[in-house]
């Protein structure tokens, strides 16, 4: 084969492996669910249940009635952090030392050991 001939199949080929890499990766990235996305449907629970519970103010400290509990559940979706769920229930990305806190038999590795579907307790401020 002449020399140019050999010289365009190779650039052809390394194109085609180049476009399906990207290919490939930007699919990736485009599956994955953005924390906008999770948030705004979290929230959207949070009022619709909170417009269903009665409100009831009294004069005394906040404490949880005998069947009130103490923790809300929290079911892990995949790719949130530990931040992403303090973000969630308290406003700010800095409540995650209380949930880490609240579940450390599960995170014994430490707060990366986090794994979708996990259950975790998420404490009341």
């Amino acid at each position: 084969m002449r020399k140019d001939v050999k010289t365009g199949l190779l650039i052809g080929t390394v194109l085609c492996l180049a476009a399906t890499v990207w290919f490939c990766i930007h699919q990736q990235v485009l599956d994955q669910p953005r924390i906008e996305d999770v948030l705004s449907q979290k929230q959207h629970l949070f009022l619709h249940q909170e417009t269903e519970n009665k409100i009831i103010l009294t004069d005394g400290p906040d404490v949880p009635e005998e069947n009130e509990p103490s923790v809300r559940m929290h079911t892990v979706l995949q790719g949130e952090t530990l931040s992403d769920i303090s973000k969630m229930y308290y406003g700010t990305v800095t409540g995650w030392g209380k949930i880490y806190e609240a579940n450390q038999k599960q995170l014994s590795k430490g707060p990366n050991a986090l794994r979708a579907g996990m259950q975790l307790a998420i404490p009341f401020d």
